[in-house]
């Protein structure tokens, strides 16, 4: 398996980093919540202008019908300059709008989507009836994906909903006891759709939470560099240092899982949905583990209202969270030991 990255992904990644850090840097994350509806629209539409929203959609519906390694490097660059927009699961549900064809609504909600005239705000529906919604906010249509058959996958649409600071004061949430539905389709769709769905946003929420997690590992790193106590800087202490290259190690060694599970994934390669049950894994120990060492590093400071790491830490919380509710940990490590049992069987047979 190939893991550099290609001239085309290491433009890609130059354009996403230069992008953000100029239109939405970490400044502009604060507040975020509470920004006006057509702000935020009008971000989407410089978004969509780059093509990252329709990044995964098929070229013969106008998409760029990229892979998932190029999709890991916008969320990394997303997570990384705390976008306030729920990029991540437009760019997931997008593929699916697409194959309902080219007539219907979908298809023209995707087209919306895609031209920059609209997004949706992701809705997590619980039993009792009540959703939360990621990405709330005036005149922002919600949607729900969900799974009602092996082939079938329901698209249901709620009224837009006035968005507030959550956990993470960067992206505005909402909790809502009854939703108000305007739209139900359901979709005949191939058998493996709703996995694939479900794959691509554990892992490029991954992705975004690794992203978090490294611009606070580097926020303390540089703090470590110039902050001084006796006469020399903090960061040559080895509990400093020790601390902060062993957070390098494990947001690494989460990319490159993340990395390798979706170069497999675009191979169509048989380990592909294995190889994507280490990714969370390792993204969220890692990362929730890092975010909270910058805020020890910065020491009384780290916890004002005033440095940077606090978002980044709420960031990677919520994203932790998001990624747990789908499967925590102990789950997935029973997948990853399952599959591993049933592959030595297989060897063996």
């Amino acid at each position: 398996m190939n893991l550099p990255l290609t001239e085309d992904q290491r433009m890609l990644q130059d354009a996403a980093q230069r992008f953000l850090a100029q239109r939405h840097p970490v400044s502009a994350a604060r507040g975020a919540a509470i920004r006006p509806a057509d702000a935020r629209l009008a971000l989407w539409g410089e978004l969509a202008a780059q093509g990252w929203p329709a990044l995964l959609a098929p070229a013969a519906f106008d998409g760029l019908g990229l892979g998932l390694r190029e999709a890991w490097i916008v969320a990394e660059a997303a997570g990384r300059h705390l976008l306030s927009l729920p990029l991540v699961a437009n760019m997931v549900v997008l593929p699916t709008l697409c194959e309902a064809g080219i007539d219907g609504r979908p298809a023209d909600w995707a087209r919306t989507m895609m031209e920059g005239g609209a997004y949706f705000a992701d809705v997590t529906l619980y039993p009792d009836g009540s959703a939360f919604i990621e990405g709330a906010g005036e005149g922002v249509p919600a949607l729900a994906v969900s799974a009602v058959g092996p082939q079938t996958l329901r698209l249901e649409r709620y009224a837009p909903v006035p968005g507030a600071a959550g956990l993470d004061p960067t992206m505005a949430v909402a909790r809502v006891a009854r939703p108000e539905l305007q739209d139900r389709i359901d979709l005949s769709v191939d058998a493996g759709t709703w996995r694939r769905l479900r794959t691509r946003l554990s892992l490029l929420r991954s992705a975004e939470l690794l992203g978090a997690a490294s611009a606070a590992l580097d926020m303390a790193a540089a703090y470590a560099r110039e902050r001084r106590q006796f006469d020399r800087a903090i960061g040559a202490n080895q509990a400093i240092k020790h601390r902060l290259a062993d957070d390098w190690m494990a947001l690494d060694d989460a990319r490159l899982a993340g990395t390798a599970a979706a170069s497999a994934h675009d191979a169509g390669q048989a380990s592909a949905d294995r190889d994507s049950l280490y990714v969370p894994l390792l993204a969220v120990e890692g990362g929730r583990r890092a975010a909270q060492n910058a805020i020890q590093t910065h020491g009384a400071m780290g916890v004002t209202w005033e440095c940077d790491a606090h978002l980044y830490l709420k960031r990677v919380l919520r994203l932790a969270a998001s990624l747990h509710a789908e499967a925590s940990s102990t789950e997935l490590l029973e997948r990853i030991w399952e599959g591993g049992a049933q592959g030595a069987a297989v060897a063996m047979g």
